[in-house]
């Protein structure tokens, strides 16, 4: 009966122990913040299923390979990404997710400029997957073998860069009905 209370005590004990030190591990795992608003903005820039929006804040935002199945109400008529132009007005109502995910830092490589504005720059790269980075202003990208800052870049300029520091993964619904006006 000894050996098996000492069993008991020694089982609890592990088992104390496990969970205090795991339950920091599991606590620093927050769960996704989940946020519902209104987007609004402007056109700034179409080619073929991806676009860039001057949102209401002022912000560029790009939205990269939107499939063709997604339409927008435009005047009352439905129309592709394709068909939108410069100028027109959007609203949506979006649900976004935001997950913590560790500070990273990627090899850029290649890729071809296709919109530079403030500090963000729209890269398409070699695989055909357009990305969105934002970098500080002494970032510098290698053009033709010679520095170049995020403003001295041009759409269809070749870049390369040795490090890319990414922001928290941020998803946006596709779900939300979007509206808008053509220009005038």
């Amino acid at each position: 009966m000894a050996t098996s209370g000492k069993l008991l005590i020694t089982s609890i004990m592990t088992f104390t122990a496990v969970a205090l030190f795991a339950a920091p591990a599991l606590a620093s795992q927050a769960p996704p913040k989940v946020t519902t608003e209104q987007l609004s903005g402007e056109v700034v820039q179409v080619e073929g299923n991806n676009l860039v929006v001057r949102m209401a804040n002022g912000e560029l935002r790009t939205f990269s390979n939107i499939p063709d199945s997604r339409r927008a109400t435009i005047d009352g008529k439905e129309v592709g990404v394709r068909d939108l132009k410069p100028g027109t007005k959007l609203t949506t109502t979006i649900t976004r997710t935001e997950s913590a995910v560790a500070l990273r830092t990627t090899n850029l490589g290649n890729g071809r400029v296709w919109h530079a504005s403030g500090n963000t720059v729209i890269l398409i790269l070699p695989n055909g997957e357009t990305k969105q980075y934002t970098v500080k202003p002494d970032f510098r990208f290698i053009v033709n073998g010679k520095p170049a800052s995020v403003s001295e870049l041009k759409p269809g300029m070749t870049v390369s860069a040795d490090k890319i520091v990414e922001e928290p993964k941020v998803e946006i619904s596709t779900n939300g009905k979007i509206v808008g006006q053509a220009p005038k």
